[in-house]
C-alpha cells in the first residue's frame, strides 16, 4: 500500500514537473494589431498559428485603428517590448525602415526557400535598396462597384472588366439623372487624394510614381477626367459638397443614388455585412479597375498593401519570423479570405474561399484578380512630406481654385523646395 502511494506521488510529481517545464519552455510574442476584438480574422488565425506551434504562445497588442500609426511609432521608440507589428499604410513604413525598426528579412526568406512570387510582385513593391523588410499578408485592389437597378433603368449596359477611364465617364453621364435630392449620380469620387492620383498611377504602369519626388505630370489625365465629370456632365457630387456634407462612399452607395464607386475591396465585405443587417438593399455587382487605352498592361490594379515586420529590437526573432511567414502564407491567406479580407495571397484556391462568401456577386471573381498590382503610394524615404503637398495641392485642384497645371506646377515646385534646399 505504502509503496502504491509513494508511486503514486513519484507519478504525479513528474506530471507537473513535466508540465512546469512545458510551460518554462514556451515563448510568447508580443503582436501588435488595430481593432483586435472586432476582428474575427486574427482570433482565428493565432489560434491555428498556435495549435501548430505549441511552444509559440502569441500576445496581442490592441490598439484603436484611428490612433494605430500614431501609437506605434510612439511604442517603438520608446522601446516597448513588442516583437511583430502590422504596418498599416506605406509612408508608416517608410518611416519605421528610416528609424531602423524593421529587422532585415532577405537572409530568413534565403534560407527558408520563402518564393516571393506567390504575392504577384508586392514583394518587390515594398522592397526597398534591395532587402525586404516585411511580408503582406493583407491587399486591397482598387475595383469598380455598380448598382445593377440603376444602369436597367437607364438601360445601359453595366460595366465590364475591360473598360477605359473615358467610358466610365461616359456611363456616369448616361445613368445619371434628376435633379436636387431627387438627382442619382452616375458616380461617386470619395474626396481623397488617392482617388485622383491613382489614375495617373495607372496610367505610368510603374514607370513613375508619387513617390518620384520630381515631375507630376502624369496625373493630368485623371485630374481632367474628374474635373469634366464634375463641371461638365455634372455626373459626379461636387467635391465641395462631397466634403462639406462629409459624404461617404459607403452611404452614398448603399443609398441607391449612386451608379457607381471605385474604391478599395475593403467595401465588399462591408456590403454584404450591411445587406445582412438590413442597412441596404442595393444589387450590387463589382468589375475591375478601368484602365487606359494606351496602357502596355491594361489587366493591371492599383494595390493597398498591408504587411507584417518584425521589431529590429526583438529578442525573439525566429519565433516572430514563424508567425509573420505563416500569416503571409496560403494557408493564412485562407483564414482571411474565409473572414471576408482579401488576403497578400491570391492562388485559385483562396480565392474560391473568399468568392464563396454569402451575398458574394455571383460570376464575379474575376473582377478581384489582375496581372500586374501597383503601389498607389510606395514606399520612400520622403513618403509623408510628399504626400502632404499632393494632398493640399489636390484639394485646390478640385475644388477648381488653380487649374489642374497651376496644381501640378504647385507640388512639383514645393517638393522640390521641401527636398533639395
Amino acid at each position: 500500500m505504502k509503496k502504491t502511494f509513494v508511486f503514486s506521488s513519484i507519478f504525479l510529481v513528474s506530471i507537473l514537473l513535466l508540465a512546469t517545464l512545458s510551460v518554462a519552455a514556451q515563448t510568447t510574442i508580443r503582436v501588435v494589431l488595430w481593432d483586435y476584438e472586432m476582428s474575427p480574422e486574427y482570433h482565428e488565425l493565432i489560434n491555428t498559428f498556435e495549435d501548430k506551434n505549441p511552444d509559440i504562445d502569441v500576445e496581442v497588442v490592441d490598439v484603436t485603428s484611428q490612433d494605430y500609426g500614431d501609437k506605434l511609432t510612439v511604442m517603438l521608440s520608446g522601446g516597448e517590448d513588442l516583437d511583430v507589428f502590422a504596418v498599416k499604410d506605406m509612408p508608416g513604413y517608410s518611416n519605421f525602415i528610416s528609424m531602423n525598426h524593421l529587422e532585415p528579412l532577405n537572409d530568413y526568406i534565403e534560407r527558408d526557400n520563402l518564393d516571393t512570387s506567390i504575392y504577384s510582385g508586392l514583394m518587390e513593391e515594398i522592397k526597398i535598396e534591395g532587402e525586404y523588410y516585411a511580408i503582406p499578408f493583407r491587399t486591397d485592389n482598387w475595383i469598380l462597384f455598380y448598382n445593377k437597378d440603376i444602369f436597367d433603368a437607364a438601360g445601359v449596359e453595366y460595366p465590364t472588366n475591360d473598360m477605359t477611364w473615358p467610358e466610365f465617364r461616359e456611363k456616369a453621364a448616361a445613368v445619371t439623372s434628376g435633379s436636387g435630392s431627387d438627382k442619382t449620380y452616375g458616380a461617386f469620387i470619395q474626396p481623397w487624394m488617392s482617388l485622383a492620383t491613382n489614375l495617373g498611377v495607372l496610367k505610368e504602369e510603374g514607370a513613375t510614381t508619387l513617390a518620384n519626388g520630381e515631375e507630376y505630370d502624369f496625373l493630368k489625365p485623371g485630374y481632367e477626367l474628374y474635373l469634366k465629370m464634375q463641371y461638365e456632365d455634372e455626373s459626379v457630387m461636387p467635391y465641395g459638397e462631397a466634403t462639406t456634407s462629409s459624404a461617404h462612399y459607403r452611404t452614398q452607395f448603399e443609398s441607391g443614388k449612386v451608379g457607381m464607386v471605385y474604391i478599395g475591396t475593403w467595401n465588399i465585405g462591408a456590403l454584404i455585412s450591411d445587406k445582412k443587417a438590413g442597412r441596404h438593399d442595393v444589387n450590387w455587382g463589382i468589375a475591375k479597375s478601368p484602365h487606359w487605352a494606351d496602357m502596355e498592361e491594361p489587366d493591371t490594379a492599383i494595390s493597398i498593401v498591408t504587411p507584417m515586420a518584425i521589431n529590429s529590437n526583438s529578442d525573439k526573432k525566429e519565433e516572430a519570423w514563424k508567425f509573420i511567414k505563416f500569416a503571409g502564407s496560403e494557408e493564412g491567406a485562407k483564414i482571411f479570405a474565409k473572414h471576408g479580407v482579401l488576403p497578400a495571397v491570391k492562388t485559385k484556391e483562396v480565392l474560391d474561399v473568399y468568392t464563396s462568401a454569402d451575398g458574394f456577386p455571383k460570376n464575379s471573381a474575376a473582377a478581384l484578380e489582375a496581372k500586374k498590382l501597383l503601389l498607389e503610394f510606395p514606399p520612400a524615404p520622403n513618403a509623408g512630406v510628399i504626400s502632404s503637398i499632393i494632398q493640399e495641392e489636390h484639394e485646390l485642384i478640385m475644388l477648381d481654385e488653380v487649374s489642374v497645371d497651376e496644381g501640378i506646377d504647385n507640388i512639383e515646385r514645393r517638393i522640390d523646395m521641401e527636398l533639395n534646399w
